[in-house]
């Protein structure tokens, strides 16, 4: 069985590669993905990658445009329809002891339609499949965001619609790669290189959201604000919950660094689809905070991530009778830039139980990037805690 996965993954990396697979902003822009994807591989951004995030996806390069000849300001678009698709293929051997391994063909499978919609408004929409979640719909959509922005000379102002089933109210807006949402990680074991990602997957609820937000970005600083609620779908009755974060992103030498700070308040609350019963509240008290450094030691690109995260008991990230919280370091290495690195890390938390609540970690990883688009990824997570067994994680991904 294991030698038919090995063989499917092989077959998946040369189709993607004879296919002259390129994403959806790179085709867009006419660029190698590299341009916007740090040293560390999609999908964390680099400095350019990050204004192209501010833009609202509406930069356009060599990709041509259809304008209305007669009322140019009345149409404003890109002459292709900017389709990806993003394949993952994987075997997961999870932390819960009782559960068997996995082979997972696919792990993920996503239609990704994003880009410039006109001059000032973007977009970014996934219909995916999880093979996890065997009970819904083969395919539904997972996210989508529709920024609508203004450039000032040194600064743009954004409104961002969205909607995720993935990404939190993070998705509102936020580029650094320390794993305020799920999109933007290196690894594919998160719930040790972000301890907002150990919260959110060990803690409380998924990281669905729905709401609005608005942010205000630089090339050295970013602040958001988003009103939201953390369910998707229809709903009725709102008062929404809050999310802001504030960001500095400056560049030190070879250094790009990112430091943010995070915070959930309040409480949302919605009327229940039986009328009849109280309404449906959901409390949100949660604060993080990030660093990353991506740079260079002599010649060899070295990268470092740090989170801390902590949420109330009570809340929906920690329905548990104490306080969750958590602290992570994770450290890239990369002999050969954008194709080779080596990762490792650790992870300090306090799962909030009345017992065994220690739940500490140690990660090692290994990426190869055949491509640019296309990945191949190694985890092993060491579990301190008993009740856990160690987890392992194999990933070919390919975005084309």
């Amino acid at each position: 069985m294991l030698k038919m996965f090995f063989l499917l993954g092989i077959s998946l990396v040369t189709f993607v590669t004879n296919a002259y697979a390129i994403p959806a902003f790179a085709r867009q822009m006419g660029i190698s993905c590299n341009a916007c994807h740090s040293q560390n591989g999609f999908p964390a951004l680099n400095r350019f990658g990050r204004s192209f995030k501010a833009s609202g996806y509406t930069m356009v390069g060599a990709q041509k445009s259809i304008y209305d000849d007669q009322n140019g300001k009345f149409l404003s678009l890109t002459d292709t329809l900017n389709l990806s698709l993003n394949v993952k293929i994987g075997y997961v051997q999870g932390e819960d002891p009782a559960e068997a391994a996995q082979i997972q063909f696919p792990q993920a499978l996503g239609f990704m339609i994003a880009g410039r919609v006109a001059n000032n408004i973007g977009v970014f929409t996934e219909i995916g499949y999880e093979s996890e979640d065997g009970n819904d719909p083969l395919f539904q959509l997972a996210t989508l965001v529709v920024p609508v922005v203004y450039e000032l000379p040194d600064y743009t102002l954004g409104t961002v619609f969205y909607r995720t089933s993935e990404f939190g109210a993070a998705a509102s807006y936020d580029t650094l790669a320390t794993g305020s949402k799920a999109n933007g990680q290196t690894l594919e074991a998160v719930s040790v290189t972000s301890a907002q990602s150990y919260i959110v997957n060990n803690a409380g609820e998924e990281a669905a959201a729905e709401g609005i937000g608005f942010y205000i970005a630089s090339d050295l600083w970013y602040g958001v604000y988003s009103a939201y609620v953390p369910t998707v779908g229809t709903v009725s009755g709102v008062t929404p919950a809050h999310y802001a974060s504030l960001a500095f992103t400056p560049q030190v030498g070879n250094w790009d660094l990112g430091m943010s700070g995070q915070l959930w308040w309040g409480t949302a609350s919605r009327d229940d689809a039986n009328t009849s019963l109280p309404k449906i509240e959901d409390k949100t008290d949660k604060f993080a905070l990030n660093f990353q450094a991506m740079g260079s030691v002599d010649t060899l690109p070295v990268s470092v991530f740090l989170t801390y995260a902590q949420a109330k008991q009570g809340s929906i990230f920690a329905q548990t009778p104490n306080k969750v919280k958590a602290a992570t370091i994770m450290g890239e290495i990369a002999p050969i830039a954008h194709i080779l690195m080596f990762s490792a890390g650790y992870r300090a938390a306090d799962n909030g139980a009345n017992t065994n609540s220690t739940d500490n970690a140690q990660l090692l990883a290994v990426k190869y990037f055949y491509k640019e688009n296309v990945q191949c990824q190694f985890d092993y997570v060491f579990n301190q805690n008993s009740q856990k067994r160690n987890e392992i994680y194999f990933t070919l991904r390919a975005v084309f």
